[in-house]
């Protein structure tokens, strides 16, 4: 059944108070930054998060702030400020922000300026910095969310790499994007033969087209197996997570092989930022096509042309076997498909099948949680008892016709 328009705005929606992105604000923490992008003393880093800009820096001690792009002063912007001995200065008249976000000095007050400073109204957001990203929780109060341990955010940097780029359409696109597991197989059919070799199992993608779903709801979101027969009578299992309230962890490709982590998060109503976890729990994860990345703020690249040119779609390379004409990146493939949707897209006219099951489960969970919190009460996915987001490992292997496919998380 397609959605309704007051859905749709309901799902997608996270600027001025819009209930989506209050309940986003109040009940998770949000990538804000990857860690190498701040450098001790360096230039503060533009951070816009569901509709609001931020200015992000890291002190001269290595410890990292939030604080809001605008000096609560007179307004100007921070990204301007100098960042030295310890705090944030604004260069229109002095005033200087710690890290936690208060002001410690007004140079221009001539009174007690000490006692000026603790009365000076500002937000003050809670940071952390783990997994080679910069996280903010943005909402009231004095207890945070618990934090997303996920099975990245402790591992040693020559474990994972981390990149991101902003992408101009909705989030939710890029959300839905990470758990359908049939695109694969024809959007990336010639970036999984590039990258994944001949004797790699991503290539039964390419081989059964049409998985079978079967989920498991998660206290963090839902587990799900993509089953594909192969021509042998085996059965080719991806288990991925979906993570409240936009992670996708994709299994790995084959045994002890790297796993990713994509997720979505919201910059403003039509805009995302595409985040790329790509992490080894077993070894070191050396040179792969996600960690030699040449910008890790602007990564992998967008589509390189326009609507009148199909985004810069090579048809030249098509005729020659390649897939998509997007030889870029997977990633740039993806971003082709959320650009060709609209900057939000339109799901009250889709004519959806049945490999469409996580991504209906996706939307539902996501409504659920909205609509939970406009009555007041806290999300289920945000607030269960029994939340433990290091459960949420992902796993591939192929198997017997007579095996299951729990049998695969339940020996890892």
């Amino acid at each position: 059944m397609a959605m309704t328009r007051e859905d749709n705005e309901l799902l997608t929606r996270v600027e001025n108070g819009a209930p989506m992105g209050e309940m986003i604000r109040q009940h998770y923490w949000l990538p804000a930054v990857p860690s190498v992008k701040l450098e001790a003393d360096g230039a503060p880093v533009h951070v816009k998060l569901l509709g609001t800009s931020y200015a992000a820096f890291r002190a001269t001690d290595g410890s990292v702030g939030i604080v809001d792009e605008q000096c609560p002063h007179r307004k100007t912007s921070m990204l301007l400020g100098r960042n030295e001995n310890n705090g944030l200065r604004c260069i229109f008249h002095g005033w200087k922000v710690n890290t936690s976000g208060a002001v410690v000095e007004a140079p221009n007050h001539s009174g007690d300026q000490e006692r000026f400073c603790k009365n000076v109204r500002v937000n003050k957001y809670t940071v952390r910095e783990a997994g080679g990203i910069v996280w903010v929780w943005l909402g009231k109060g004095e207890t945070a969310p618990k934090f997303p341990d996920l099975p990245f955010t402790s591992l040693p940097v020559s474990q994972r790499s981390v990149t991101s780029t902003e992408v101009p359409t909705n989030w939710v696109q890029g959300v839905e994007a990470s758990m359908d597991s049939s695109h694969v197989g024809v959007l990336h059919e010639s970036t999984t033969q590039i990258t994944a070799g001949g004797g790699n199992e991503r290539m039964h993608m390419n081989v059964a087209l049409a998985p079978k779903l079967e989920f498991e709801d998660q206290p963090y979101g839902y587990r799900y197996a993509a089953l594909r027969d192969l021509p042998d009578g085996k059965i080719y299992a991806r288990v991925n997570n979906f993570v409240m309230p936009w992670y996708g962890i994709i299994c790995a490709p084959d045994a002890k092989g790297p796993s990713t982590v994509f997720f979505s998060t919201p910059v403003d109503d039509v805009t995302h930022r595409a985040w790329f976890v790509h992490f080894n729990p077993h070894r070191p994860l050396g040179m792969t096509i996600m960690s030699a990345t040449p910008d890790v703020w602007n990564y992998p690249p967008l589509p390189p042309g326009n609507k009148e040119n199909n985004w810069g779609q090579n048809r030249d390379l098509m005729k020659r076997g390649h897939a998509t004409g997007f030889p870029q990146h997977l990633g740039t493939e993806d971003f082709a498909m959320f650009i060709g949707q609209g900057r939000i897209a339109d799901r009250t006219t889709e004519q959806l099948c049945a490999a469409d099951g996580a991504v209906l489960r996706v939307r539902q969970q996501l409504l659920r949680s909205v609509r939970e919190f406009m009555e007041g009460k806290v999300p289920t996915f945000a607030g269960n008892p029994l939340l433990d987001y290091s459960k949420a490992v992902s796993i591939g292997g192929v198997l017997a016709a007579d095996e299951h496919w729990q049998s695969l998380v339940a020996a890892n």
